[in-house]
């Protein structure tokens, strides 16, 4: 079963990459008769936050069926709204729309946060984005010193330089190719952009390690479970795209029809292109489906071991695209092409991946590197698979992450 859930989350997980890429690279015919190319990152944002709602929505329906077959009694299929909150010793149960709302404020953090990626992937591999996501531990560790006063070991300090030295080495190595390849490789970007789209990518694992400290922060009283929090996340993210992020996408010059991005366009592109849409329909239900088999390997293992394993799919997804520029079509935007810095760039991601593990005590040092009562959270997470467990230090909320 669990062998099942992280199989199911690395092949949704790189076909979300996978999707997003591919849309922006597709064409279609726009509001004004002529054909481009569908560079929607805020349409793709949309869908990303409609895909969480369905996850909310689909736990909902469930558990309302598996009550209705087992009866009232079995208080642990209610949820928040369908019962009243069990007070602490020390402080009152807070209402359960006191919760929805403050679920709000990570929503509008986890807009933020994908917007600014999927504006970056327009400028950058696929693969070099998914490296680059690897970043978001780093902020967190950070955030979670300033703002959460946590208290960080040697072995963590050790595996965020890592990290870190591991990004500039892939973004080194990718702004160095983009140089070499750009000239002849189709659809590749210059150094300029190549360093612009990676620089809007950081800037949303800056904002995503934002939201990840608010939800922990929030978490206390934000008592519902994952799949609640990543329902309403998904209805509030939603909503605030609909209320503010598209009339002010309308009302901001762009260079999207006079617009920074245009709704307008964006209907009658999806309309005259099928491919188009199945493309879209296939990333909400890959975001959907990874949500939901990421918290349960979460649950199953522990927040340490879906971090590593969701870092493999950077692998697989550079495999592709290079597969795609060597095996079917050279000329493919969406290949990759392998050239004299790839493998610093292989290097870097490597760096990064046992920064990673170090940090997150997957990979141990020598014990002087740790306080004197640390044992080794991942063989007790081993030795008892169905507790997740969270990382002496680890800024990672138990049970999260999307995309």
């Amino acid at each position: 079963m669990i062998a099942a859930l992280v199989t199911g989350m690395l092949l949704t997980g790189t076909l979300n990459t996978l999707t997003t890429k591919i849309q922006f690279t597709m064409e279609s015919t726009g509001a004004d008769g002529e054909t481009e190319t569908f560079r929607k990152p805020w349409y793709s944002t949309f869908n990303m936050l409609f895909a969480m709602f369905l996850v909310g929505l689909v736990d909902k329906v469930i558990r309302m069926m598996m009550l209705a077959a087992a009866g009232p009694a079995h208080e642990s299929l209610l949820d928040e709204s369908d019962k009243a909150a069990i007070a602490d010793d020390d402080k009152p149960p807070v209402p359960y729309k006191k919760k929805v709302m403050l679920v709000s404020i990570p929503a509008v953090f986890d807009l933020l946060a994908t917007a600014l990626s999927n504006t970056g992937i327009l400028f950058i591999p696929a693969s070099v984005f998914q490296m680059l996501r690897g970043s978001a531990i780093g902020f967190c560790a950070l955030f979670s010193v300033i703002f959460l006063k946590r208290k960080m070991y040697a072995f963590n300090w050790i595996g965020l330089t890592l990290v870190l030295l591991g990004v500039f080495l892939v973004g080194l190595a990718n702004m160095l190719g983009a140089a070499e390849t750009g000239a002849e490789a189709p659809g590749a970007s210059d150094a300029f952009w190549t360093m612009v789209g990676m620089s809007l990518v950081l800037s949303g694992q800056v904002v995503q390690a934002g939201q990840l400290i608010a939800e922990e922060w929030l978490m206390k009283d934000v008592d519902l479970p994952p799949m609640q929090i990543i329902g309403w996340e998904g209805a509030w993210g939603s909503l605030i795209m609909i209320v503010v992020a598209y009339p002010l996408l309308w009302v901001i010059p762009g260079a999207d029809h006079g617009h920074l991005e245009d709704p307008v366009d964006t209907f009658w592109q999806m309309y005259h292109s099928g491919a188009i849409q199945a493309m879209v329909v296939v990333y909400i239900f890959s975001c959907a489906t990874f949500n939901a088999t990421g918290i349960a390997v979460t649950q199953a293992l522990s927040a340490v071991h879906r971090m590593m394993l969701d870092a493999t799919r950077t692998t697989l997804i550079w495999a592709f695209d290079l597969m795609v520029h060597y095996w079917f079509d050279p000329r493919s935007p969406f290949g990759e092409v392998w050239n004299s810095y790839s493998p610093l760039q292989l290097f870097g991601f490597a760096i990064l991946v046992i920064g990673q593990a170090v940090y997150g005590e997957v990979l141990r040092l020598p014990p002087r590197f740790y306080p004197a009562s640390s044992a080794n959270p991942v063989m007790s997470a081993m030795k008892s698979p169905g507790s997740a467990i969270k990382v002496a230090g680890s800024p990672l909320p138990p049970e999260r992450k999307t995309k």
